[in-house]
């Protein structure tokens, strides 16, 4: 009794503290004779050493052991984690504890382990299959430096899940991982068992040969557990649980022997080679006009920065073709059966010289990861015809006698209603620029011609003129009333001889006896009076013309 109390005590003890060193399992229900992976991390250092294993060996034995060092980032901050894989095989069945382990100060958490009879595992056909468990695999054991590897894992739940589940980072030393795109989530049935399953693809490329150790990762989730059936109305209880993914091991193969000595080492599954002239080649071309090539080149199984650079001319070629090139465009497209490196180069390609030139054809050596064996990609050369500046001319002289010798086309119908409505518009535009100028120029309040003297008292066309400017009906039709009496006849007579002073008389009387609402402008009055002064200085003219006897009368 007293035994189990301390075992409880040193339980308790060692949940409430804050371990700086973890454990976790690769599982937590196994068939007895079978092993299980324990491993140990701590961000202690290695001050302290390996940690004691003298706990483990009451329940279990211990098979294999061995010690990783990596580089990992947590919340921006780069630390160095020292991790023990461990391999253990339980002494008996039931439920077996993994008990604490100590590094110096720190220690780590128990762990249960439930290990089952052979007679329970083949009662219970799902008896291997704990409520969570990782698969992690590989497409090929043995690839070959710089080679991409495709490693998925799985992690299979047939209990219900909450939304904090995590997945820690892969680090590899001497390795480039890309994470291919977010988790895939779906179903699969296994020994009649719904499983939720939560795939993650990663592309692995190995940067030396040798044997190569890809850790385990640490799955953490909340599991919901099932109500209690004494109390099947109260709520779900969960627990935190932490797994490990298998690791694996890979065994990475050197360049061939056979690989061509100098040529960049391209292990991929496809590549394809393409290119775009911009004009097309065929075609005669001018000395000194510039061509456009465009170059791609698409590996299945490389990175962009893994490509090589395409389209260099040689020493020689490069007197009668000079080359510019435009900074090359690289591009990773990522998908689950890995990533599709792209490379896209532009260059300006100009002749100095006349004649037939060649652009060179251009070769790619890879080695065929599917089928293990060299393959070469390549385009063929393409062969340019240059024309002198001098030659274009001729040709283009000859050209424009052929022309002027032609018959003139006839014009389409469409063009000529074009002309048609440009030359209506053009008609209108003009005569609405003259209606504009007359209105402008009726507009204008122009002075007499003759003197008008406004400083001497009483002159009622100089007072008339005045208030018609200043838009004042009551003086203007006081000042007229004052210039008639001065004619030969009243106003009366003058607007009935006048049309235009009666039009202007009447809009005068419809603003001052209230039968016009709008503003009075005494503009057209001033016109109209102008008129009848210039007409009948006129008509007085011709009268004086008339009477007067010639000086010098027929004999």
């Amino acid at each position: 009794m007293m035994r189990l109390l301390c075992t409880l005590l040193l339980l308790s003890l060692a949940g409430l503290s804050q371990a700086a060193m973890q454990a976790s399992v690769d599982r937590t229900q196994l068939v007895e004779g079978e092993s299980l992976e324990l491993t140990l991390e701590s961000n202690a250092g290695s001050k302290y050493g390996p940690p004691d294993l003298t706990p483990l060996q009451e329940h279990f034995t211990v098979t294999q052991s061995h010690q990783l060092s990596l580089l990992s980032e947590l919340e921006g901050r780069k630390q160095w984690v020292n991790r023990w894989v461990i391999g253990l095989t339980p002494k008996r069945t039931g439920f077996v504890v993994i008990p604490p382990l100590f590094l110096g100060p720190d220690s780590s958490e128990p762990i249960t382990l439930r290990v089952l009879t052979e007679e329970q595992a083949r009662d219970d056909a799902a008896g291997k299959l704990a409520p969570i468990f990782i698969d992690s695999e590989v497409d090929t054991e043995t690839p070959y430096v710089q080679a991409q590897v495709l490693l998925t894992l799985r992690i299979y739940h047939s209990v219900s899940l909450y939304d904090d589940s995590d997945l820690s980072g892969l680090d590899i030393a001497n390795t480039r991982i890309e994470r291919l795109g977010a988790p895939r989530n779906y179903e699969r049935t296994i020994n009649g068992v719904l499983h939720g399953v939560m795939e993650v693809r990663y592309a692995i490329y190995p940067q030396q040969s040798g044997p190569l150790d890809i850790p385990s990762q640490l799955f953490s989730a909340t599991v919901q557990l099932p109500r209690d059936p004494a109390n099947p109305a109260g709520p779900h209880s969960a627990r935190m649980v932490q797994l490990r993914s298998p690791s694996l091991q890979l065994n990475v193969k050197p360049i061939p022997e056979s690989y061509p000595a100098g040529a960049l080492w391209l292990p991929a599954k496809q590549v394809r080679l393409s290119q775009n002239w911009q004009p097309d080649p065929g075609q005669d071309l001018l000395r000194g006009e510039p061509l456009t090539r465009t170059l791609s080149i698409q590996a299945d199984g490389l990175t962009a920065s893994q490509l090589p650079e395409l389209g260099h001319l040689n020493e020689d070629q490069s007197e009668d073709l000079r080359q510019y090139n435009d900074q090359p465009q690289l591009e990773n497209q990522l998908s689950a059966n890995g990533i599709l490196g792209l490379r896209q180069e532009s260059a300006a390609i100009v002749a100095r010289s006349t004649g037939d030139l060649q652009v060179p054809e251009v070769r790619v050596t890879w080695w065929n990861t599917t089928t293990d064996t060299l393959e070469e990609a390549s385009l063929d050369a393409v062969n340019l015809h240059i024309l002198s500046n001098q030659t274009t001319t001729t040709v283009a002289n000859n050209s424009e006698r052929n022309r002027s010798i032609a018959p003139l086309p006839l014009l389409w119908p469409w063009q000529l209603g074009c002309a048609l409505l440009l030359m209506a518009l053009a008609a209108c535009l003009y005569r609405l620029r003259q209606l504009r100028s007359q209105l402008h120029s009726l507009d204008e309040l122009h002075e007499d011609t003759n003197h008008l003297d406004a400083d001497v008292a009483g002159n009622p066309l100089a007072d008339l003129q005045v208030a018609c400017r200043q838009n004042q009906p009551a003086d203007a039709r006081k000042a007229l009333e004052h210039w008639a009496k001065q004619q030969t006849s009243d106003l009366i007579a003058l607007s009935q001889q006048y049309p235009a002073l009666a039009d202007a008389l009447d809009e005068l009387n419809a603003c001052l006896f209230g039968q016009n609402d709008s503003a009075w402008r005494g503009k057209p009055l001033w016109r109209a009076v102008r008129q009848v002064t210039q007409s009948r200085q006129r008509e007085a003219a011709e009268a004086s013309d008339v009477g007067m006897q010639p000086l010098y009368p027929d004999v």
